[in-house]
């Protein structure tokens, strides 16, 4: 019997054939987590992103917290091109998380003082603070501890704790929430025009820095979800923290990182006088930068580097204004274990 030999056109489609397999096959498998749909909307997304007009990203450097923060913010706000918060109700969102180091756990109190003090010369019609603790079931007891209250009561600024407020259903999007159509939220978070992220510069043992997005977990009423805020953990943390930030009013960031935190974080670290305070109007690229400037990649922060790939703010075209980033570099110790 004579052999059957496969013609050169023959192999080239048996080729064609495999390769597409293949591929379906490696999709498949990096999908099925998220969706092909989610998977090609996203990839998609992140790639525009290099093609989309920069982030701006402002820099601040302070020797302390007793330096004139106030006029700094103010001038860098404008050249940054922050939004327009004329008449508008903000919503200031600070870092309280537990009560660790008091010196270093909690987003500075001056800072606040500060931004506020910026929003009402900038002519906010309304600005109120809130935080839901991951942990504590009393927020308010860590913004007293903290030196928050007695600083809002100057300004006769409102306290919410968001663990607590009343909640209104907001429907899920983007495929973040796979298993929830909808999220129940705080009415004062969803109320506001801008949300005003105001995180601590630190390492964290679950998603190696904690900062502008990772922030924005106290908005999950924990009277709703639990403490502490079982769906992250159901949902992941990563994914969670990408598919918040898309539920929320517009959000726009500054960073306390005049003494930052590394090593064993967001609670027990040790300090760092790294004299940093960073804002933007697009939190990813804030993030993005604070990241290298604590001397790590961005690839290796799973929850950043997964918002730049699906274009979740911009990550690959930043300018940064203010401070040259070279004079705030650092390199912070990891996170144990991370």
């Amino acid at each position: 019997m004579a052999k059957r030999v496969i013609s050169r056109r023959g192999f080239i489609r048996l080729s064609l054939l495999g390769g597409i397999a293949l591929g379906l096959t490696y999709i498949q498998q990096r999908t099925a987590d998220m969706g092909l749909v989610n998977f090609l909307r996203w990839s998609l997304r992140g790639q525009l992103q290099g093609i989309s007009p920069p982030a701006i990203v402002g820099l601040l450097k302070f020797h302390s917290y007793n330096d004139d923060i106030v006029s700094p913010i103010r001038d860098l706000w404008k050249i940054s091109e922050m939004p327009d918060v004329k008449g508008r109700s903000i919503l200031i969102k600070p870092n309280l998380v537990e009560r660790g180091n008091y010196e270093l756990a909690p987003t500075n109190p001056v800072i606040i003082d500060a931004a506020i003090e910026v929003l009402v010369e900038l002519g906010a019609s309304k600005i109120i603070v809130g935080e839901g603790s991951a942990f504590r079931r009393d927020t308010y007891s860590l913004a007293m501890s903290s030196g928050l209250i007695q600083v809002l009561e100057k300004h006769g600024v409102q306290f919410i704790d968001l663990n607590f407020d009343e909640l209104i259903p907001v429907r899920t999007r983007d495929g973040w929430f796979p298993n929830n159509t909808h999220l129940w939220l705080p009415k004062h978070v969803c109320d506001a025009d801008f949300i005003l992220s105001m995180p601590k510069l630190k390492t964290h043992h679950w998603t190696g820095v904690t900062l502008s997005l990772k922030n924005l977990i106290g908005t999950i009423p924990g009277s709703r979800y639990g403490w502490s805020k079982n769906i992250v953990h159901m949902n992941g943390v990563n994914r969670t923290i990408i598919g918040i930030y898309q539920l929320l009013p517009p959000v726009i960031s500054i960073v306390d990182g005049i003494i930052g935190m590394e090593g064993n974080g967001p609670l027990y670290g040790e300090p760092v006088k790294h004299g940093l305070i960073a804002l933007g109007s697009d939190p990813l690229a804030v993030d993005t930068i604070c990241t290298q400037l604590m001397g790590f990649s961005v690839n290796d922060i799973l929850h950043l580097s997964a918002a730049a790939w699906a274009g979740i703010g911009q990550a690959k075209r930043i300018e940064t204004r203010g401070v040259s980033p070279d004079q705030l570099q650092e390199h912070y110790k990891p996170p144990p274990k991370y």
